[in-house]
């Protein structure tokens, strides 16, 4: 039973990796200005809106740190359903702040 004390002793921790949840890089994709992000809430208990909530609050943090926002996001699920791992993924654009009116 000696041989196997090592591992037994790993398997709480990667329990515990395999419930992280992340959030990819954005990435370009085709398009003027068009970005991808995806957000895998692992085996954390949130409903399709949290997961999805969270990769667009990404992609307007993404955007506005360009001085821009975030326009047309389209978002997608992996359709995991019961105890599945659900992930989120928002393609969005990033377009200038409207020009305020001037007297």
């Amino acid at each position: 039973m000696k041989p196997l004390r090592p591992l037994l002793l790993l398997l709480p921790a990667l329990m515990l990796t395999a419930c992280a949840s992340y959030m990819t890089e954005v990435q370009p994709v085709a398009g003027k200005d068009r970005y991808r992000v995806s957000y895998n809430a692992g085996y954390h208990v949130m409903s399709w809106v949290e997961v999805k909530n969270k990769a667009r609050e990404r992609a307007k943090a993404f955007c506005a740190g360009q001085g821009r926002r975030m326009a047309d996001p389209e978002a997608y699920s992996n359709d995991a359903t019961g105890l599945g791992s659900k992930e989120a993924t928002v393609v969005f654009t990033c377009e200038q702040e409207p020009a305020a009116d001037k007297p």
